[in-house]
C-alpha cells in the first residue's frame, strides 16, 4: 500500500499565497461591515435588516457572521443540465472543472458569412446557438449580442427562446427587467417539462450584475430575489475597472469584487439556502489612454485567476473571462489575447469562463473569434489533463521491447494510446508545405470561415418538442401584448 502519494489531477497553478488569500478576505469582510454597500431595493433592504445587518437608508453594513453563514449554506458544486437529456452536455460545476462559453450583449455582430460589422439581429442568436452546439470545446451558450430587430424591451426574451431551440447545451441568460426574467424562466420551465422538473434539473443559469463600486440597483436585486425564490442558479458578479470603478491595485479590485458578489450571496442564501450561486466578475483595468475597459490586458487574466483562487478559498464557484480581445478584427492581436486568457482561465480552474468570441472590447460579437478560440480551448484542455503516471503510461515494458536504436511507431502500445494521449487539431495546420499548397494554401481565417459555413449549412440541433415550442410561442405573444398595452 502506498501512503502520502499525491496524484495531480491537472496542472498546478497559483497566483496568491494562503496568507494573501486570508488578507484579501479579511479586507472584504472589513469593507462589508464598516463601509457597506448601497442597495436600491426595499424588499432586499428588509431582508438584510431581518438578518441582522445594519441598514441606514440604502446603505447596508453586513456583519462578518452573516457572510460566513451564507458561505456555509452555498453549494460548492451543482449541475446545470442539457435540455436534451444528454449527460455529455451537462455542466457539472465544482472545483477545478473548467467550462467555456461566449458572452452576451454586444450591440454589433461580425456577419458569419461576409465578416461585415453590423447591428446584431435575431437570426444571429439562432446562428450563435447552432455553432456553439456543434463546437466540441464550448460548454455553455450565450448569444454574443443583443437583438436589434425585435421589440427592444423583449430582446432578452427572444434571445433566450431562439438559443434554447437551437442548442442542447446549458444557457446563461440575462434580462432587462423582472418581467422578462419571469418570461425567460417560463420558457425554461416549458422546455424542462414543468416547474418541479426544472428544479430537479435546471437547464440554464441566470446572470445579474451589481454595479461597481459597491452598489446593487433595483433591477439587479429584483432578479437576484426572483432567482433565489425559484431556486434558479445565479451568477451575481460585477465588472469593476481598476483606476475607474475600483482601486488601481490588483489587490484592491479583488476586495471590491468580493464585496459586490458576497452581499448578493447573503441575500440569496437568506431566501433559499443551498441555491446555486456563482461569484466572480470581469476584473480588468481602465485603459488610461482610451478610457475603455481593456479585455486583452494581462491584468484581466492575472486578476481573474486570483479571483478564482478566492472563490476556491471560500468554497464558491467562479465566473471568469477569456477568449476575448480588444482587436477590431480576427488578427494576430486577437489570437494572442484570446489564447493567453484561455490558458490562464483554464490553469486557474475557473468554473464558468465567458466572453469567448468578443471583439472590440465587448462591442462586437464574432463567430469567427468563437470558432478560433474553440481551437485554443481544446489545446488548453489537453494541457489541463496533465500527465497520468501509471505502470502502463511509464511504458517500461515497451521501452525494453524496442530497446536502443529502435522505434515505437508499430508497437501495440502506440496503437493503443496515441488517440487518447495526443491532441488532434481541427483548424491548426501541421502539414508539409506541398500538402498545404495542394489543399489551397488556406490561412487560419480561411479554415475558420469554412468551419462556420459547414456548421451553418449542415448542423441540426435536437429539436424542441411541439408542446414546448407551442408554449414558448404563447409566452412570446403574451410578452408582446404586454408591451403594446
Amino acid at each position: 500500500m502506498r501512503v502520502n502519494y499525491q496524484t495531480n489531477a491537472t496542472v498546478q497553478f497559483q497566483i496568491l499565497t494562503e496568507d494573501q488569500r486570508q488578507e484579501i478576505f479579511r479586507a472584504a469582510l472589513e469593507v462589508l461591515e464598516h463601509v457597506g454597500v448601497d442597495v436600491f431595493n426595499e424588499e432586499a433592504l428588509a431582508i438584510f435588516k431581518k438578518q441582522g445587518a445594519w441598514v441606514e437608508g440604502v446603505r447596508v453594513r453586513i456583519p462578518n457572521h452573516l457572510v460566513r453563514q451564507a458561505l456555509a449554506t452555498a453549494p460548492s458544486s451543482f449541475t446545470v443540465y442539457s435540455r436534451e437529456g444528454n449527460p455529455e452536455k451537462n455542466i457539472a460545476i465544482g472545483p477545478n472543472r473548467v467550462h467555456y462559453g461566449p458572452g452576451p450583449t454586444c450591440p454589433n455582430m461580425r456577419d458569419p458569412r461576409t465578416g461585415e460589422r453590423r447591428k446584431y439581429l435575431r437570426k444571429d442568436a439562432r446562428d450563435v446557438a447552432l455553432v456553439c452546439d456543434a463546437l466540441p470545446h464550448i460548454d455553455f451558450v450565450e448569444s454574443l449580442g443583443t437583438i436589434g430587430d425585435v421589440t427592444p424591451d423583449l430582446a432578452d426574451v427572444y434571445e433566450f427562446a431562439d438559443m434554447i431551440a437551437n442548442t442542447g447545451k446549458p444557457i446563461v441568460a440575462w434580462s432587462y427587467t423582472l418581467e422578462t426574467c419571469r418570461d425567460i424562466h417560463q420558457i425554461a420551465i416549458a422546455v424542462a417539462g414543468g416547474e418541479e422538473a426544472f428544479k430537479l434539473k435546471p437547464n440554464y443559469i441566470f446572470y445579474a450584475e451589481p454595479l461597481s463600486p459597491l452598489t446593487s440597483n433595483q433591477e439587479a436585486m429584483d432578479k437576484l430575489l426572483y432567482c433565489s425564490k425559484h431556486r434558479i442558479p445565479i451568477v451575481y458578479t460585477p465588472c469593476p475597472m481598476c483606476g475607474g470603478t475600483a482601486p488601481t491595485t490588483s489587490a484592491g479590485v479583488l476586495v471590491t469584487a468580493l464585496c459586490e458578489s458576497l452581499h448578493g450571496l447573503v441575500i440569496s442564501q437568506a431566501i433559499s439556502p443551498g441555491t446555486g450561486f456563482v461569484m466572480g466578475g470581469v476584473v480588468s483595468i481602465m485603459d488610461m489612454l482610451h478610457t475603455t475597459l481593456a479585455y486583452g490586458a494581462p491584468e484581466l487574466s492575472l486578476q481573474s485567476a486570483a479571483l478564482t483562487e478566492m472563490g476556491r478559498y471560500l468554497g464558491l464557484p467562479v465566473w471568469s473571462t477569456a477568449g476575448c480581445t480588444d482587436s477590431k478584427v480576427l488578427d494576430e492581436q486577437a489570437g494572442i489575447e484570446s489564447a493567453i486568457s484561455v490558458l490562464f482561465a483554464g490553469l486557474s480552474g475557473a468554473d464558468l469562463v465567458h466572453d469567448v468570441g468578443f471583439l472590440e472590447g465587448a462591442i462586437t460579437g464574432s463567430l469567427h473569434m468563437a470558432v478560433m478560440s474553440d481551437e485554443a480551448i481544446g489545446y488548453v484542455k489537453r494541457i489541463l489533463r496533465g500527465i497520468e503516471v501509471t505502470p502502463e503510461t511509464l511504458a517500461t515494458e515497451v521501452i525494453s521491447e524496442v530497446g536502443p536504436g529502435g522505434h515505437f511507431l508499430a508497437t501495440e502500445h502506440t496503437l493503443t494510446h496515441f488517440k487518447d494521449q495526443f491532441w488532434f487539431p481541427t483548424l491548426m495546420d501541421r502539414s508539409r508545405w506541398a500538402e498545404w499548397e495542394a489543399a489551397g494554401s488556406l490561412s487560419m481565417g480561411d479554415r475558420v470561415q469554412m468551419q462556420i459555413n459547414d456548421v451553418l449549412d449542415t448542423h441540426e440541433p435536437v429539436p424542441l418538442g411541439p408542446e414546448a415550442q407551442k408554449q414558448i410561442d404563447e409566452i412570446l405573444a403574451k410578452a408582446e401584448a404586454r408591451y403594446r398595452a
